[in-house]
């Protein structure tokens, strides 16, 4: 039997089926919370911004009207509220409580984990919609095609604003190899 997709299982949720939501929640769940960590400043944070968007789906899928994918929407729904999330940060100068410091992943050497902390930091410092374009493309591995639906873009701004973001990466990549051999 073929999986439902993402429009059907809408629907039925729309009709109020709690099992349909479930099954909408774990097909994405793995995958926003990826993209909420690559935007926020940490796991915690990253959980919270994850459950939201489920939270707000639950709520918004009812009027949901099938204008993009449901992913897109999820996708916009996010970026909401990580923004949320960073402008309360910002406002009340708290740094989230659980930002670990525990030294280098398993399997990782301390270079490797200091060039992927500054690659993160540079894709959350990049302009809105690089961001956006490097995340959907690298992280979610869509095509240029699916990210300028997603984004409601046209393909060639899409390949425009990788183009500026991964020139970027590549600077702080070569900063961070140059701090790392001294």
């Amino acid at each position: 039997m073929d999986p439902i997709n993402d429009d059907e299982l809408a629907r039925r949720i729309q009709r109020g089926d709690r099992d349909a939501f479930d099954t909408l929640v774990r097909r994405h769940q793995d995958r926003i919370y990826r993209l909420a960590t690559a935007m926020l400043n940490s796991s915690h944070a990253a959980a919270d911004a994850t459950q939201e968007v489920f939270l707000r789906a639950w709520t918004g899928l009812p009027r949901f009207r099938f204008r993009s994918t449901v992913f897109t929407w999820l996708y916009a729904t996010l970026r909401n509220v990580c923004r949320e999330l960073n402008r309360r940060e910002r406002e009340t100068g708290e740094l989230p409580a659980d930002i670990p410091d525990d030294g280098p992943g398993p399997g990782r050497g301390v270079d490797a984990e200091r060039r992927l902390d500054a690659v993160l930091r540079t894709i959350r410092q990049l302009p809105g919609r690089q961001r956006d374009v490097v995340l959907l493309r690298v992280f979610e591995d869509l095509s240029v095609a699916e990210t300028a639906v997603a984004l409601g873009m046209a393909s060639g701004t899409v390949k425009a604003h990788l183009n500026r973001a991964m020139s970027r990466l590549r600077e702080a990549d070569k900063r961070i190899s140059h701090e790392v051999q001294e």
